[in-house]
């Protein structure tokens, strides 16, 4: 038997959303006044984020959207030159395929399809908050969205967040139509399928931009059995709508395992997407400041006081939905998947994979409740609407004031410069040179062909696939280069090699051999926002060091301790080569440069060469356990005597000039 609908009976207050129950006047002025709000708005959040899209460098995993854009656009599907097929954020690349289409595919027009949907979103969140609570918790809302300093981020970048985070809200919005409770029993009735169909097309939509969609699912379905009922979900209009998105879920899978084989399988055994360890106490310190930062707390508390008012209401009504007002009734429903999402990150998602972009696509649904807390506080302490509007103008120039320096901010907040390092070696590359680097997209969206060599050592692995028993990348088809005796030969078979790479990247994605041959083999060429281009012209024979030191224990030098040192042989007016090898005793904070010196018996300093040790291609913030080499050039004068010297070295803050240890000698030198 068909279980019979659940109806609310409470009526609506009559509101401009209830256009029957209103005078006309009152809601075409309730509309005109919604859309100049709306429209502020949307001016407001276009301007942030186009100043990001100005001003802001690619975050490296835009280039695989633009380059995955692009191959669409050649072969209509984005297949790889490695043969995969790539389906991170697959509607994301055919968006930003026809976008290029439209407009030609670069920087900018890879950008605004991002940048539109989270326009959209920002559109939705308003009319949303407007239909199912009132006003000002969608103008409210809509504001907090507007100045969230991630949404401007991802709104500005080639990625497949803000169609994500879009489609999101509107899953969670159109499975609280389908299921909420209605005025009359013909309402209840009417339209159960579309509903429930457009519930699915959105799902579908979102899971399609980024299968983390699917956390979603058993929230909604539980928040949905909660308000009707299990059997209310096996009903003939009801059942298909999740059996869509039960096939669309295998299609993504099948999508995932026969278009990138193995990449899955590799990422589960390398780092898992879910581990069980509720490791709560390490999790929550990188959600915490997207939940309790200053300008932030406001809106969780407001959210947690929406919730306890919503709770308290279906204790009221005996744990029965139907008979809560609607107001609470979308507060628990749109509160329930952003807390499951949040539990679920916090307990269950692997270490390396807890950042804080995860939690994007719910956080309209924080924002929603927190809205509604304020707007419940203010209708419980004023009852005059005019004063209601007078305090909730109030509380947006509090919005304001306290969201405008972290949105601000978002607008200039600079990443690596891979767009404008790469644009440097293709203006400078000349036939037959050789370019490698660890962000093979980069390279090939911005030198339209791939590099030669995917060169990285550590965590790579599943970005590589064998392919006529080679390794290559898997988005570019680069060949990998992860032993250093394959950068030697490279080096010395051509006559220029290029090495694009950030330092984190190099400090952190190789072994201290690599790491020495490339200090010791390439030049910098060019700096930008954080990433070199170092060229190697040709192999350089390093110096005959005859003369060697090693301390054991090593050597203190503040946060920096010597290992050893090693010396050409001296002569008078003669270049003298020194090579010391550093790693770090303790964190350090900022650039350390050693001063090495040559001193006499009686203590005067005869030549020195200052500098940062490992010839600056690697900050000493980023010093670890591994031994770099720092080289030193000394030019010995041409009136130096036979006999004995010393060699002595300092540590010093560059900027300044403050000595963090030293002069401490640390050996001699005989000239004969």
């Amino acid at each position: 038997m068909t279980p019979p609908p659940l109806v609310s009976p409470q009526a609506r207050t009559p509101n401009v959303d209830a256009p029957e129950r209103a005078d006309p006047r009152v809601v075409r002025t309730g509309l005109w006044t919604s859309l100049a709000m709306l429209g502020l708005l949307l001016a407001l959040g276009f301007w942030l984020r186009w100043q990001h899209i100005q001003h802001v460098s690619l975050h490296v995993d835009e280039f695989t959207t633009l380059w995955a854009a692009r191959r669409t656009l050649e072969l209509g599907a984005p297949i790889m030159p490695s043969g995969v097929l790539y389906t991170r954020g697959l509607l994301a690349t055919y968006v930003t395929a026809f976008a290029g289409a439209l407009a030609g595919l670069d920087y900018v027009s890879g950008r605004l399809p991002a940048l539109f949907f989270n326009l959209a979103t920002v559109a939705a969140i308003f009319a949303i908050g407007r239909r199912e609570w009132n006003g000002r918790v969608g103008w409210l809302a809509a504001l907090g969205l507007t100045l969230l300093p991630e949404a401007i981020i991802w709104g500005g970048r080639a990625r497949f967040y803000a169609p994500l985070q879009f489609f999101t809200l509107l899953t969670v919005w159109a499975a609280f139509w389908a299921v909420k409770a209605s005025g009359t029993e013909r309402e209840a009735n009417r339209g159960i399928l579309k509903r429930h169909l457009l519930f699915a097309l959105f799902f579908l939509l979102a899971l399609f931009s980024q299968e983390q969609t699917i956390l979603l699912y058993p929230a909604l379905v539980l928040g949905m059995a909660l308000w009707r009922g299990w059997r209310w979900l096996l009903r003939r209009n009801v059942w298909p709508a999740h059996a869509l998105i039960l096939a669309g879920m295998a299609v993504r899978y099948v999508i995932e395992i026969v278009g990138q084989p193995g990449f899955f399988e590799t990422i589960q055994a390398e780092r898992p997407y879910v581990t069980p360890r509720f490791d709560v106490a390490t999790t929550w310190p990188v959600y915490a400041p997207l939940l309790v930062a200053p300008e932030r707390l406001p809106w969780t508390l407001t959210a947690l006081l929406a919730v306890g008012a919503a709770l308290v209401a279906l204790v009221q009504h005996r744990l029965r939905v139907v008979p809560v007002k609607p107001f609470h009734q979308a507060t628990l429903f749109f509160a329930w998947p952003f807390l499951f999402v949040l539990l679920f990150i916090l307990t269950l998602v692997g270490g390396q994979w807890r950042e804080a972009r995860y939690l994007f696509l719910v956080q309209p649904l924080w924002l929603l409740t927190g809205a509604a807390g304020a707007v419940w506080l203010i209708e419980a302490l004023l009852k005059p609407e005019r004063w209601q509007w007078m305090a909730t103008f109030v509380l947006s120039v509090a919005v304001v004031w306290t969201g405008w320096q972290p949105a601000s901010a978002a607008t200039v907040r600079q990443v690596e410069g891979y767009d404008r390092v790469f644009e440097y070696v293709a203006r400078h590359r000349q036939p037959g040179d050789v370019v490698m680097t660890p962000q093979p997209p980069a390279c090939a969206f911005v030198l339209g062909q791939p590099c030669d060599y995917y060169a990285v050592q550590r965590i790579y692995e599943e970005f590589v696939i064998t392919r006529n028993s080679v390794t290559v990348d898997r988005w570019s088809g680069a060949q990998l280069l992860n032993r250093t005796d394959q950068l030697e030969s490279a080096l010395r078979s051509a006559s220029r090699v290029w090495l694009v790479t950030d330092a984190f990247r190099l400090a952190t994605r190789y072994e201290s051999d690599f790491q020495r041959m490339v200090i010791e083999q390439f030049d910098m060429a060019f700096q930008e926002r954080g990433v070199m281009a170092l060229l190697a012209e040709g192999w350089r024979e390093q110096p005959a060091y005859s003369i060697r030191r090693t301390f054991d224990p090593p050597l203190a030098f503040g946060r920096l301790e010597l290992l050893e040192w090693r010396a050409t042989t001296p002569a008078a007016g003669q270049p003298l080569h020194v090579e010391l090898t550093w790693r770090a005793a303790a964190s350090i904070d900022r650039q350390l440069n050693t001063s090495v010196r040559l001193v006499s018996e009686e203590g005067a300093v005869l030549a020195q060469q200052d500098g940062p040790p490992a010839r600056g291609v690697i900050p000493t913030m980023l010093f670890f356990e591994a031994p770099l080499p720092d080289l030193k050039l000394l030019t010995t004068p041409a009136e130096l005597q036979p006999g004995r010297y010393h060699l002595a070295a300092v540590v010093y803050d560059p900027d300044t000039g403050t000595v963090e240890a030293g002069p401490l000698l640390i050996g001699e030198l005989e000239l004969e």
